[in-house]
């Protein structure tokens, strides 16, 4: 009886989930244009709310995360067309984003206000980060959830700074987490 060829190269389990999900997000950026919400004509509802839907990238450095890329889906929130059409205008958007990265991996919820002057504006959000195997002044496979704050001063490009809190195992070492970061998008 014959056995099995072992396999002589398995990825690494921990990269299989951010893989597929940089995989899933890569797909929905090259699925087409912004898809737009039906008019209220055309379903016949009494309200519409035509919102308008985009990807974005970006990439930081920092701590914990040390280098990390960031991808997601925004969600445009102005006028009842569902887009600014003077992009000199002041904007607000939602996005939701994942960002692996080599120390720590983050899923963040955040709200945006543009002011329309070359692409900066204000961003606070809540996250979720996890951090994997060195991580930057942090305890490794560690959770934590908590708040943050960018300024953006020109094209998505800032610092952004958030408190977290340990919600895995939390041990008096390492209660809270400070996390500062900088470069483009959220």
């Amino acid at each position: 009886m014959r056995r099995p060829r072992p396999l002589s190269h398995r990825p690494h389990p921990r990269l299989l989930p951010a893989t597929g999900a940089l995989a899933l997000l890569a797909l929905l950026a090259l699925a087409g244009p912004p898809a737009q919400a039906q008019t209220a004509v055309e379903t016949g509802a009494v309200e519409s709310t035509n919102a308008r839907v985009f990807p974005f990238l970006g990439a930081r450095f920092g701590v914990p995360q040390r280098v990390s890329v960031t991808a997601g889906i925004g969600i445009g929130l102005d006028d009842a067309t569902g887009h600014n059409a003077d992009p000199t205008q002041a904007s607000r958007e939602l996005l939701l984003a994942l960002a692996p990265g080599l120390g720590a991996e983050r899923a963040s919820l955040t709200y945006v206000y543009s002011t329309g002057r070359f692409g900066g504006g204000l961003a606070a959000g809540a996250s979720v980060l996890r951090t994997v195997s060195h991580p930057w002044q942090a305890p490794a496979n560690a959770t934590y959830v908590g708040a943050d704050l960018a300024v953006l001063p020109f094209i998505a490009l800032g610092p952004r700074v958030g408190l977290m809190r340990r919600v895995s195992a939390p041990t008096r070492d390492h209660a809270w987490l400070w996390t500062v970061d900088f470069g483009f998008g959220f």
